[in-house]
């Protein structure tokens, strides 16, 4: 089926769904795709008509036909299989690495770790720039809000490219099992990693923009700090005498999850045209998030001030 093709059907069976009136082919190819490139990747941005015609269209059972486009995004298996495959390492990799030496990365792990700084420096400059250009509202932005400003093509690379970082960032349980680490590989850790990437997928899926779209802002600023931390931290002993602020870093991140839920909070009591289900998902997911870190934050560091 051709691309033009598919996307008719998709446009007549959104009037279906909507209770609109069909129109004909020819009348449905006026709604077109154009293609830009971004980052080396066809990225495809809805017109502002495609926006009105398919005001629903993130209800479709198969998602936002347009990031089908990007890696990874065709279909759930393509997810359901990296997020086994990191479950299979995080749990056997230890077995496997227990009759070994452990391999000494440090040249590695800083190398990764800057490269992870910079990343996400770019990943907050991008959605810094998208909250500003798309008149993001805390209250209430609809995902067609956010791509009727003529941003769609930044708004698909940017949240694809989040979703990518989230797979980057399973190699964290990688060197620490390489590194037989294995204290480190925690359930909060693997948990972590697993869900971020599922959750992060799911909403470059069905809901790229709109509300969501203030979420990769608040998690790459906090990963800047954390990777910069991770990196100096790989750097020895006469580096890591310096690095004392490990719990403001904890501190950081809980302080992230009570400003998102308290978003989320607003986003559910508020009169929008946003989809509620993913919103009550979000806050959730958000307090399972707060309430490990709280758990870990007393685990690690009230124990301490007891004992000085």
């Amino acid at each position: 089926m051709s691309y033009n093709l598919q996307h008719c059907v998709l446009c007549q069976w959104s009037r279906f769904i909507t209770h609109r009136p069909a129109q004909g082919i020819g009348q449905c190819r006026e709604v077109q795709f154009s293609r830009l490139q971004v980052a080396g990747f066809a990225s495809p941005v809805m017109t502002l008509p495609a926006m009105n015609a398919e005001k629903e269209w993130y209800i479709l059972p198969k998602g936002d036909p347009h990031a089908s486009d990007f890696p990874l995004m065709g279909g759930g298996e393509s997810m359901a299989a990296v997020v086994v495959l990191y479950l299979l390492t995080a749990t056997q990799g230890p077995r496997l690495m227990s009759m070994c030496k452990p391999f000494q990365l440090n040249l590695l792990l800083i190398v990764y770790n800057f490269f992870m700084v910079v990343l996400s420096v770019y990943m907050f400059t991008v959605g810094a720039y998208l909250t500003i250009a798309t008149d993001h509202s805390f209250v209430c932005t609809t995902v067609e809000e956010a791509h009727s400003k003529g941003h769609s093509a930044l708004i698909y690379h940017g949240a694809w490219l989040f979703v990518f970082s989230k797979l980057l960032e399973m190699a964290d349980t990688v060197f620490f099992i390489l590194r037989k680490k294995f204290n480190q590989v925690t359930f909060l850790h693997v948990y972590h990693h697993s869900s971020m990437f599922v959750f992060s997928w799911v909403v470059f899926k069905y809901v790229p923009g709109g509300q969501f779209l203030v979420y990769p802002l608040f998690n790459s600023f906090v990963h800047i700090i954390m990777y910069t931390y991770y990196a100096l931290a790989a750097m020895g002993p006469s580096v890591q005498k310096y690095l004392w602020w490990k719990r403001y870093l904890t501190m950081l991140e809980i302080a992230q999850f009570v400003i998102l839920l308290a978003f989320t909070l607003v986003n559910i009591v508020a009169e929008c045209d946003f989809p509620k289900g993913f919103s009550y998902a979000a806050l959730v997911y958000g307090l399972t998030y707060l309430l490990l870190f709280i758990n870990f934050y007393r685990r690690s560091f009230s124990s301490k001030d007891k004992g000085q």
